[in-house]
């Protein structure tokens, strides 16, 4: 056995297996670095390792049979034993281990020492998740009155400044029938404290088991059980009761007013309870059905007890989402949405909730002040309610406070980590810091988890639009519709998407399919459809009869685009001059998000082709100022807006360069727009005139692969 190893020895068989373990050892740390970031697949370092281990033995072989020389690689059997050159080789092999053992310590200590993970934050001390309750009712039914003490329990909480965190029912609903344990779902959560219970209703009474986990430790906080003769004193009382617990055991201090708050009964009839329970879980679903439904629920409520302040509020809430998922009229919108919210505040003049849909609903009507007032107070009286933070998001971001719209959403996402609502406005968050790959992926990663909300399958729409690739936008738009098909937005992205492809057939199908279900918003599209077909009289004529039928503050800056781009500039000055007064007079301007400054630039190029050319160029001169801070791509670029500044301006070569980039960037219209009668002093240009056939052919492509793709999963 001594002479065999001194025989391995000689032939550097030991040396070259050891250096051999420790490159295979430094190989597979960096695979499993790589694989992740290549996005390669997870057999991939299984593969790697397999390959190595079946390499060991035929390495060792090769080494006993061959032998490194000074001219090369020699069969050890033909190497003069004298004049071996073993120690060449050695001293070779001796270098390579110890570069290898060096590499080795190095990763080692930059592992260990200098790309160490931060460690997980620890849950707040008073965070708190209230998971279902379970129904032990022999009635089945009795599973939607569980749920409602459930969601009283959690409105109660929301309300009080004493926890730091409590998450929101759309995430714990999440947990209702899980096989997690309590620690597992206390880290997923981000909560210190998990509260469960069972719900029992026999008769005439009740009986509630509560229990208050520690979610790290999974011990007993507290637990405690009540039995009371089922009415609506007792109902609330008992929820009232597990609250103050709750604080208590979470060392929380009640303020006299919340304190206050927890006695006030929300309502006087278990019917009229029952009713705003059905009606809330109707309301987040978001869709068009959804809301329509909740809102019969929450008028029963009202119907029965007309002092019930919350169900005012969702009545107000349900009113005021009409208009972006059922196409109802601004103008019914808002009225119905005050009256409701009217009464919740007469009743309740200290409810979060009402404060928050309020500043919604003045943020729609465009009182920016006043809505970020209430805000403000929303979220002071119902510190842990995400949807006021969700809305108050809106304000910021046409602001331009991007930096506070991110804290604000992040925060309502730590209380309600699965609500897809907030997931979708996140995207959207990220789109306006102008990251793009963090926005899709978070997009995705959503509809994955939530593939029956239509919000994020639209909001990937538009980021691939964005992006030039229309045709699968148009799929993304499809799916959004098809999940909830009387979206105005929805129905209206898909036929647009139809024009942009220049698929007129499509296009037409399309907006009167549209029409059936909401006629006003198709009718707005039909002027488009025209100009697409060539016909611009008649698509003005349309235009012309809108106009006199009244438009919203909201359709005629739409409306004047139509105008500009058919050639009746003074048409589109009188409409944008109502809708958009701060474009006119002596005001500065700067534009603050993408749809500012797209109706900048419309406004000077009007006011441009009227004649007063020293307000239009300072539009002109602020917008490009703007731009240079900008991207051209993507849902906050500026696309081919330079493009139609300096055309109007009568500067040929920068429009043709502008133009050019745009098509480089991907970050174009459909081609018919390029010949419109504001870019007419362009079509004698033979590279524009190039740029317009490359839009075309990069259309026609897109309407091929659409074609070719649109029968394919999404993902």
């Amino acid at each position: 056995m001594s002479r065999l190893f001194k025989e391995l020895k000689r032939r550097n068989v030991v040396k070259v297996g050891i250096a051999y373990l420790v490159a295979a050892w430094l190989l597979l740390q960096i695979t499993d670095v790589l694989v992740p970031v290549l996005t390669l697949p997870a057999w991939t370092a299984r593969f790697i390792f397999l390959l190595l281990l079946v390499g060991f033995v035929p390495a060792l072989i090769l080494a006993w049979a061959y032998e490194l020389t000074p001219s090369g690689l020699r069969r050890e059997s033909d190497v003069d034993q004298p004049a071996s050159s073993g120690n060449f080789a050695g001293r070779r092999l001796n270098s390579a281990i110890i570069a290898l053992l060096s590499l080795a310590i190095v990763y080692v200590a930059l592992d260990n020492y200098v790309f160490v993970d931060s460690p997980a934050p620890a849950a707040l001390e008073k965070s708190i998740a209230v998971l279902p309750f379970r129904n032990r009712s022999a009635n089945d039914d009795d599973v939607h009155f569980v749920d409602g003490i459930h969601d009283d329990i959690l409105t109660q909480l929301t309300k009080l400044s004493a926890l730091d965190k409590v998450i929101s029912r759309t995430s714990s609903e999440r947990y209702r029938e899980t096989g997690l344990s309590i620690p597992q779902i206390g880290t997923e959560l981000g909560v210190a404290t998990i509260l469960e219970g069972g719900v029992q209703r026999a008769g005439n009474r009740v009986r509630i088991n509560i229990q208050l986990i520690d979610a790290s430790t999974d011990e007993h906080l507290w637990a405690n059980s009540y039995d009371r003769e089922l009415t609506v004193d007792n109902l609330f009382a008992i929820q009232s009761e597990i609250a103050r617990e709750i604080v208590t055991s979470l060392h929380g201090v009640l303020t006299d007013s919340e304190s206050e708050r927890l006695e006030k009964l929300p309502t006087t009839s278990l019917e009229a309870h029952a009713e705003y329970a059905f009606g809330r879980r109707e309301l987040a679903k978001r869709t068009g059905e959804g809301i329509d439904k909740a809102q019969t629920h929450f008028e029963k409520a009202v119907q029965l007890d007309s002092n019930y302040a919350l169900a005012w509020v969702g009545l107000a809430q349900s009113r005021l989402l009409r208009y972006g998922y059922l196409g109802d009229s601004l103008e019914s919108t808002f009225a119905g949405t005050q009256s409701a919210i009217d009464q919740a505040l007469i009743i309740d003049p200290l409810l979060g909730e009402a404060y928050a849909t309020l500043a919604f609903l003045r943020h729609g009507q465009e009182k920016f002040d006043e809505a970020e007032a209430l805000f403000v107070k929303a979220i002071e009286l119902s510190p842990n309610d995400p949807l006021a933070r969700l809305w108050y998001t809106s304000l910021l971001l046409r602001e331009s406070r991007t930096a506070e719209a991110e804290t604000q959403i992040r925060r309502a996402i730590e209380l309600d980590p699965a609500a897809p609502v907030l997931r979708q406005r996140h995207v959207y968050v990220l789109l306006t810091l102008r990251q793009p790959d963090d926005a899709k992926a978070a997009a995705l990663a959503g509809v994955k988890r939530n593939p029956e909300f239509p919000g994020l399958y639209g909001l990937m729409s538009g980021i691939l639009r964005a992006e030039g690739r229309h045709g699968d936008a148009l799929r993304w738009a499809q799916e959004a519709a098809r999940l909830n098909p009387t979206s105005e937005s929805n129905r209206g992205a898909v036929c647009g998407l139809y024009l942009e492809l220049e698929d007129i057939v499509e296009a037409e199908r399309c907006i009167d399919a549209y029409a059936e279900v909401s006629p006003e918003a198709a009718a707005k599209m039909t002027p488009w459809l025209l100009g697409a077909k060539g016909e611009t009289a008649e698509a003005l004529a349309l235009v012309d009869g809108m106009v006199e039928e009244g438009l919203s503050i909201f359709d005629k800056p739409l409306a004047a685009q139509l105008y500009f781009f058919g050639g009746e500039p003074e048409a589109a000055r009188e409409l944008l001059e109502e809708s958009r007064p701060q474009f006119f007079g002596d005001d500065p301007w700067s534009p603050r998000q993408a749809h500012d400054l797209y109706d900048g630039v419309l406004a000077a190029s009007v006011l441009y082709y009227v004649g007063e050319l020293e307000r239009a160029n300072y539009l002109f001169d602020q917008a490009l100022t703007v731009m240079r801070t900008l991207q051209r791509s993507g849902t906050s670029g500026y696309h081919d807006v330079d493009a139609l500044i300096h055309t109007v301006r009568g500067n040929k070569k920068k429009a043709t360069a502008a133009l050019r980039a745009a098509v480089e960037a991907d970050a174009t219209f459909a081609a018919g727009k390029y010949r419109a009668p504001p870019f007419a002093s362009m079509l004698d240009e033979p590279e524009w005139l190039a740029l317009i056939d490359a839009i075309a052919a990069e259309f026609t492509r897109e309407r091929e692969w659409y074609e070719a793709h649109k029968d394919e999963p999404l993902f």
